[in-house]
């Protein structure tokens, strides 16, 4: 089976919240507003919707069917990540997001840079709606943190950082927003629960962000390497640097960077953050949907 059957067998074990989710997403922008069309195309387009899928999976593991509140809030997420990659391509320049044109190379800067903000105050209204002053409050620093990680990005381009630093900004770039959608609906459950769950689903999902983004980043590596291009040193290169020092000096750094065992400690460092994350919910009941979440990473560890 392919990676995308794989896939789409874990998501069904949730086919009918994710279809509801779908639906949610498409009627957000039903008003006449001259920018909704296109929004409703970006938000719409083939996703993997990862975050809302491992908030659907937790929550079902342990409770076995989610309320309106957590679907508020989950929604919420899937909108702040979708703002943060807008604001991403203008960043970046980039002219492809989802085999689609980029709203900043559709109209300008400018507007993308808007439509990014706009989709982060509906995403506020979602989240203001679930009714928990905790879960604003845990949604209001993610977006904090969010913005920090990419400041810290920016001014650390063309250094090599350290893996702790590393790590750090990852946590901050990418796990956060998976952290709060699965601490998030955690803490919207209908029964009440105690500090040691809290501190699982935070393990589980911050370990599983963590590792989600050293994969991303090694399949840049794999793949095209333009991260490199662009001042940004992930893993593989802050490995790699520690064999070679003159790795940023290599004429072709992705082809010195295969030839040290900087591919392999990234593996490694992704397969640790990954087992942790399974760890974490080691103790749950063994039912279709924890078997879900440790199916759903065993393929994203094999499929590099």
């Amino acid at each position: 089976m392919s990676f995308e059957d794989k896939f789409n067998t874990i998501k069904a074990v949730v086919k009918d919240d994710l279809d509801s989710f779908e639906s949610e997403i498409g009627n957000l922008f039903l008003d006449k507003n001259p920018l909704n069309k296109d929004l409703k195309e970006f938000l719409t387009a083939p996703a993997k919707r990862l975050r809302p899928l491992l908030g659907f999976l937790f929550i079902k593991s342990l409770f076995g069917e989610i309320n309106s509140a957590q679907k508020d809030v989950l929604l919420a997420i899937e909108l702040i990540h979708n703002a943060t990659l807008i604001h991403d391509d203008v960043i970046d320049d980039a002219d492809k997001r989802r085999k689609q044109e980029t709203l900043n190379v559709k109209f300008d800067d400018n507007l993308a840079v808007v439509a990014g903000d706009f989709l982060l105050s509906v995403a506020m209204e979602k989240v203001i709606s679930a009714g928990s002053i905790e879960v604003i409050k845990l949604c209001t620093s993610a977006l904090k943190s969010t913005c920090v990680g990419e400041i810290n990005q920016y001014f650390s381009k063309f250094n090599i950082t350290t893996i702790d630093e590393y790590i750090e900004k990852s946590k901050n770039k990418t796990a956060l927003l998976f952290q709060i959608s699965v601490l998030g609906a955690l803490l919207l459950c209908d029964k009440s629960v105690d500090e040691a769950m809290k501190q699982k689903a935070i393990d589980f999902s911050q370990n599983f962000g963590i590792a989600f983004q050293i994969r991303d980043d090694l399949i840049n590596i794999l793949n095209a390497g333009n991260d490199v291009e662009l001042g940004i040193y992930t893993a593989p290169v802050i490995f790699a640097s520690q064999e070679n020092e003159n790795i940023l000096k290599e004429k072709n750094i992705v082809d010195a960077i295969k030839a040290t065992k900087g591919i392999e400690k990234t593996k490694n460092l992704m397969d640790n953050y990954f087992n942790k994350s399974i760890q974490a919910i080691e103790k749950f009941e063994n039912n279709v949907y924890k078997q879900s979440i440790t199916g759903l990473i065993d393929l994203l560890k094999e499929t590099i």
